[in-house]
């Protein structure tokens, strides 16, 4: 009978030891780490870091839920996998400033590339042979000239208001319409 007993107490302790709470301040600081990483535009800037970390937190979420099912849970390796999602989430906000600055610096260069594309289009324009059946072809492409010359304010204002991938994506945008106009005027 003692036996008995004593295996009793000795199941009952190990359900005691091997019942381990679901570590909710490390599921709580890496979903923090993670929407502060998104907040500070992570996700735009440094969308291969923040992917991996959010990632990193699936798969610790994933390995917590595998482990409430079993009957001597432990959340050791949860935890290390949700301390690893914190640190890349945290890694991923500090690099949002670089990756920032490198965009920025990207849409001068082509913000300062646009004045000469689009003299070059007018110059290329104001040469180019007039004949019967190109003067409306011709005034098109004036046309679209000026237009795309003319939205070079909205992507100073996205690029003033710190919006430099719309900035990046509209100066590129306007050099590749001015390159093709160039290109239809060479033909």
């Amino acid at each position: 009978m003692r036996v008995v007993y004593l295996l009793v107490v000795v199941f009952c302790l190990g359900l005691l030891i091997g019942c381990a709470d679901v570590p909710q301040q490390e599921i709580d600081n890496a979903q923090a780490a993670l929407e502060a990483a998104k907040n500070a535009g992570a996700d735009q800037y440094v969308p291969d870091q923040y992917n991996a970390a959010k990632s990193q937190l699936d798969d610790a979420l994933a390995k917590i839920e595998e482990e409430k099912g079993g009957l001597f849970a432990s959340y050791d390796e949860a935890i290390q996998m949700l301390q690893n999602a914190t640190q890349a989430a945290e890694a991923a906000a500090a690099a949002v400033p670089a990756a920032k600055e490198k965009v920025k610096q990207e849409v001068e260069s082509l913000l300062a590339q646009v004045p000469e594309a689009v003299e070059k289009a007018k110059t290329m324009w104001r040469r180019a042979p007039r004949g019967k059946g190109t003067r409306e072809a011709l005034q098109l492409i004036k046309n679209d000239i000026e237009a795309t010359a003319a939205q070079v304010e909205q992507v100073n204002q996205a690029h003033e208001a710190g919006d430099y991938l719309t900035a990046r994506q509209r100066a590129q945008a306007l050099l590749d319409k001015l390159q093709s106009l160039q290109a239809e005027l060479q033909r």
